[in-house]
């Protein structure tokens, strides 16, 4: 994204530090954390605009979910934004201009800070995955079949690392499979 260097922005990690309401917040992202924020923070009474890259919000639901996201959001006063193609960041002053091709057409949007909520890398660097020959996509995240299972023969990858969602109901319910499998030789898949 041009201009996003250039720029301070909030990550769903440092937005917990945050201690003050910011003026206009531009959540940059329609997936489930920058919803999450999006909603608090326009609860807590800040003006608050979601730019979203997809032709709807949280694509992993099912269209009927995601509309009935959109429509909630926007009856308390959350302006959504899908389709940005192409997002790029000026600053101005105090302001961060964010220019978003949405539909109908390019708009700048200026708000006071600009969340960032675009997804989260893997903290699987360091695990010397490549010594153990173990595969990632990639963006970093290990490759495992519908019962998680890698590529090598007696390694599994459960939660946050294997990409599938990063949800600690998520991460419960692959224990429990990879558990069933391995001890109850129960075989079950995601």
């Amino acid at each position: 994204m041009p201009g996003v260097h250039d720029i301070e922005y909030l990550t769903n990690s440092n937005m917990m530090e945050v201690d003050f309401l910011p003026e206009h917040l531009v959540v940059i992202g329609g997936s489930y954390i920058g919803l999450e924020f999006a909603q608090m923070y326009r609860r807590f009474g800040c003006p608050v605009t979601v730019v979203h890259r997809g032709d709807r919000l949280v694509n992993r639901e099912d269209p009927d979910v995601s509309e009935a996201i959109k429509d909630i959001l926007e009856n308390e006063g959350i302006d959504v934004r899908l389709g940005a193609e192409c997002v790029e960041f000026k600053k101005r002053g105090k302001e961060i201009v964010v220019t978003a091709s949405c539909a109908p057409g390019p708009e700048d949007i200026v708000g006071s800070h600009v969340l960032l909520a675009v997804g989260r890398l893997p903290n699987t660097h360091d695990l010397g995955l490549e010594a153990a020959g173990v595969e990632t996509d990639a963006r970093g995240f290990i490759t495992v079949d519908d019962q998680l299972a890698t590529n090598v023969p007696g390694i599994w990858a459960i939660g946050d690392a294997n990409g599938r969602g990063a949800f600690t109901h998520t991460s419960y319910n692959d224990y429990e499979i990879l558990a069933a499998n391995m001890f109850d030789k129960d075989p079950r898949r995601v």
